[in-house]
């Protein structure tokens, strides 16, 4: 595989020639700084990107993005949704035809990447979703286009949650109408902690938002991949456009299994939690009550004794129907592979590591996870409080400050001149003003 992979990591069974010409196509319309980082990764995998940003500069510092709109009239959003809205209806020509082009309108699935918290991205995301119907033929009935967004940590400003809070329920209203598919949800709260030491394989730190960024782009190219894999029990392209299409909030995961790993019952519940614990997406779910929709898939050695057994592989089923119960028909597949090892940048990989399978899942759910719910309850409270105190003030006697606009002068003794003349820059300009105190204001 011919590609400047960055930091992005793949599995080896991405090498295999008999799913290269199956596997689906996604196209990414990546929105606003977030948007255009996440969507470079996705362009190094080949996929098609458009970038679209009020920003010239963001736009410069995308290395593989090929496709560029910039936003005329505008060279930044200044986190101002209106002013973001303001520079999509001014470049109304511009963005139509985009949602006209071909890729955009014959992909299998459309993702709009977008930040919450900013004003270009927080801004385009709801308006391309909700026009994006008018040119996507829907999959078997449901939206066959959605959305990944990034949601503030704790840590950032209040008016970056406001936005974001703007943002999310204007996306939350498309969900309930069942206008808009699945909206992955990157939490930088979770990213920021999970990735604390973490660094490439050239021992070069990386950064919380490019760990996310390539690792988020590896996992949807690796899940879109395997369903083009030939199996006994396969999980197709359909099962996984069903998921993707259903309305609600999506995160998706990827753990190992090892051969000495016990896959008694409560280990593989434990499995399933911590492919979703070791995701870049937000995994803080009510998956049992709120899951809608879902998949898990394995992909294992094809030998005589593979990590996983069929049995082994009924009862994980099992156990992921328990995990997302409310989820009336999820989908699964069980997939042989002898390419192991991983792919890096430059081409490089390693052909080792043939004694390991790999889980991965997916689910979607009808509500929000816990803690950006509880981060949008408290800047409610903190506004209502905000408010209340303004209202406060307003009842106080305002000071009035023009009694103090005369300036009191002490009466001093004057000298006819300096102590020292020599010191005397003024020379003769001893003569006094009468003008009156406003007029001390004028140059």
């Amino acid at each position: 595989m011919e590609m400047n992979l960055g930091f992005i990591t793949l599995e080896g069974f991405m090498r295999r020639d008999d799913g290269n010409k199956k596997k689906l196509k996604f196209c990414f319309i990546s929105c606003g700084q977030f948007g255009g980082r996440q969507g470079d990764e996705l362009a190094r995998l080949g996929h098609d990107v458009y970038a679209l940003n009020t920003s010239e500069s963001d736009l410069s510092d995308l290395k593989i993005v090929q496709n560029i709109i910039k936003l005329d009239g505008y060279n930044g959003a200044v986190k101002d949704i209106e002013r973001g809205q303001a520079a999509i209806k001014d470049n109304r020509d511009k963005v139509l035809s985009l949602l006209s082009n071909s890729d955009v309108v014959d992909a299998d699935f459309v993702f709009v990447i977008a930040g919450m918290g900013g004003g270009t991205g927080n801004a385009a995301a709801p308006i391309i979703l909700s026009n994006l119907s008018r040119v996507r033929k829907p999959f078997n009935g449901k939206p066959s286009f959605g959305a990944i967004v990034s949601v503030p940590g704790s840590w950032e400003k209040r008016g970056i949650k406001k936005n974001a809070r703007w943002g999310l329920s204007h996306i939350d209203e498309l969900i309930k109408r069942n206008a808009c598919g699945s909206v992955t949800i990157v939490d930088n709260e979770k990213l920021f902690t999970m990735t604390e030491g973490i660094f490439s394989d050239t021992e070069t730190r990386l950064e919380w938002t490019d760990y996310g960024n390539s690792t988020l782009a590896a996992l949807l190219t690796e899940v879109a991949f395997l369903t083009s894999l030939p199996s006994s029990k396969t999980f197709d392209e359909d099962e996984l456009l069903d998921v993707l299409s259903t309305p609600g909030y999506y995160s998706s995961g990827k753990c190992y299994i090892y051969e000495d790993d016990s896959l008694e019952v409560n280990s593989l519940t434990s499995l399933i939690e911590k492919s979703f614990r070791e995701s870049p997406t937000a995994n803080d779910f009510d998956y049992e009550l709120d899951a809608v929709n879902g998949f898990v898939a394995v992909i294992h050695p094809k030998h005589k004794n593979p990590i996983i057994s069929d049995s082994e592989f009924r009862t994980l089923e099992e156990r992921f129907g328990r995990f997302i119960a409310n989820a009336e028909k999820p989908h699964s597949g069980l997939i042989d592979n002898s390419n192991w090892g991983t792919i890096t940048s430059r081409g490089k990989h390693n052909e080792g590591e043939r004694n390991k399978a790999i889980l991965y899942t997916g689910v979607v759910c009808s509500a929000l996870p816990d803690r950006i719910a509880k981060m949008l309850e408290e800047i409610d409270r903190e506004e209502q409080e905000l408010e209340l105190k303004k209202n406060e003030r307003k009842n106080k006697t305002a000071l009035d400050l023009s009694a103090f606009k005369t300036i009191a002068k002490n009466e001093v003794a004057t000298t006819k001149e300096p102590v020292n003349s020599e010191f005397d820059l003024f020379g003769d300009s001893n003569s006094k003003s009468n003008e009156k105190d406003d007029d001390d204001f004028m140059l």
